[in-house]
This record gives structure tokens, sequence and C-alpha cells, in this order.
């Protein structure tokens, strides 16, 4: 069955959008982390010619559409999308793009391989139906560039140092070197204070004798949070070491809100009405 025969739903989860103009569609690329080559860009360029008026929309979810695409082409478009490495994505009620920040591979501050985590996450659940729409964000350390807490299911990756003090000079290179001012000086010792730590892991490596080091790095996991009209941030539920802990928590909150959320209710308003503590001891147990 060809596309042109869908009905406007189907077309939309699969990520065909209508536009107001008849006959005319939003093309919505698959685009993990906002990710995409050379080659691809010349590609998607050259597709928004062909197909629609040359025009190449970027959404704030790190991905690109393409407008004015004619309902008739949408099946010979996303032959050539797929060919290009940049196929259609999904829209509606589906989990949609996982959008991150470089983390570590390219940025100073990050603490975590975002794009690795991003991968796993996409090849999990990316598309999967779920009774409202579902974003998720990965961010590479506390500055939180890629808004965890903005999103239904956020990651952040954190690091927990660990301060040699019987060796500390005292020299309190290091209490400067810390944003969160969460370094001190006790009796001529650097001492963490661990209620102003952000777990950013800012301090490793700025002691001149090398006395402060990685105890231990891993996720923070956020849930339930949106933008829109109704905006709230949403909560940290738990913190994992490994990613594997991590995906597999994501899977049963997933496996959780297609039995707990109703049809059109954003995750946060679904928490709120079943009550924060209660999903807790579900998931977590």
């Amino acid at each position: 069955m060809t596309l042109e025969k869908l009905d406007i739903s189907i077309l939309k989860k699969s990520g065909y959008m209508k536009q107001k103009q008849k006959d005319l569609f939003v093309v919505r690329l698959r685009m993990p982390c906002g990710n995409v080559t050379s080659d691809q860009l010349s590609g998607i360029s050259r597709l928004s010619r062909k197909y629609g008026t040359g025009y190449i929309h970027i959404t704030t979810r790190q991905g690109m559409q393409i407008p004015n695409v004619d309902i008739h082409n949408l099946d010979a478009i996303t032959k050539e999308l797929e060919d290009n490495g940049t196929p259609p994505g999904s829209c509606g009620p589906r989990v949609r793009n996982i959008i991150s920040c470089p983390g570590n591979l390219e940025c100073n501050y990050g603490i975590i391989d975002t794009y690795g985590l991003a991968g796993i996450l996409d090849k999990e659940f990316f598309g999967e139906d779920m009774p409202v729409k579902i974003k998720f964000a990965v961010t590479g350390c506390p500055n939180a560039c890629a808004k965890p807490q903005e999103n239904d299911l956020g990651v952040m990756g954190i690091l927990k140092p660990s301060i040699n003090t019987d060796a500390c000079s005292g020299c309190g290179t290091c209490t400067f070197m810390c944003p969160e001012k969460a370094i001190v000086l006790e009796d001529d010792k650097a001492k963490i204070i661990w209620d102003k730590c952000n777990l950013c892991g800012a301090c490793v490596g700025t002691c001149p004798s090398d006395l402060i080091n990685e105890e231990w790095k891993g996720y923070k996991l956020f849930v339930g949070g949106k933008i829109g009209k109704y905006p709230k941030l949403g909560k940290e539920l738990t913190a994992t070491k490994s990613a594997e802990e991590a995906v597999a928590i994501f899977r049963r909150i997933i496996n959780w809100s297609k039995k707990n959320t109703n049809i059109g209710e954003r995750f946060g308003d679904c928490l709120e009405r079943v009550g924060f503590e209660k999903f807790s001891k579900d998931i977590l147990g």
C-alpha cells in the first residue's frame, strides 16, 4: 500500500505531517543526536529541491524536516531518504527523536559518552507506540545543555570526585576551581561539602599534586519534564553507574507508562495524578 492511501494519523506517527495547504506534507527526518554527515546533508539538500521547494527547517529537537512535499511524492522521497541514511522520523504518540549534547567525545565538560548512550536508547525505544509522545534527552554533565529536566525522560552525566586528604598541602587551588564552591579548607586540608557538590567533576585534574581523582561516574535519571503551555521540570528519580542499568530502568518506565498513562496525557501529568512516590516504588522496587 502506498503512503498516499494512508490516513493522516498513521502518516503523522511515521513522520509525515499534514500542512495547511491541500495535499502538502512536512517530512520529518530521523536524526539521533542531531548528527548528520556532509554527504547526507548534501542528499537532504538535493531531495528538498527535488520534492519540496528547496527549503529545510531545523527543528528544536536536533532534527530536520522538508516541507511542501506533495502527497503523491511521499513514497518516492521516503525511498530516497532511506537510501541517503536519513529516513523519515516519528511524530504523534510515539517515542520521538533522541537528542543529546556532544558529551565527552567533544566537550571539555562532558562526563559520559552521550552519543553512545543515545544510540542505545534510539535502538531500544525510537518509534515505539505510546499513549502519548515521549521525548528523551541525554546530557553529558550538570551544565545540562540538552535540558534533560525539560523532557519526559532525561539522563545527565555525573562524576563523584575523591580527594586524597592525607597528602593535601592546603594550597587552596581546588577551592577556586570548583564552580559550586563545594570545596573548602579545614585545618589546611581540602574537604568536599557534599550538599553543595553537583557532581560536575570540574575539580578533577585541578590539583597541582594530582590529589583529586574520579571515584566513579554515572547517570542521573530525570522523569516527567515538559515544556509547552504548562511547563514543568522533571524530577530526579535515581542515579546509576552503568548505561545498561539506566536503559533497563527506562524500559521499566516505558512499560509502566503504557499501563498507567491515559491517551493524550503527558507523562509528567500522569506522575502527578498517580503520585511520584508510588511511581518510584513501582520502578525501583
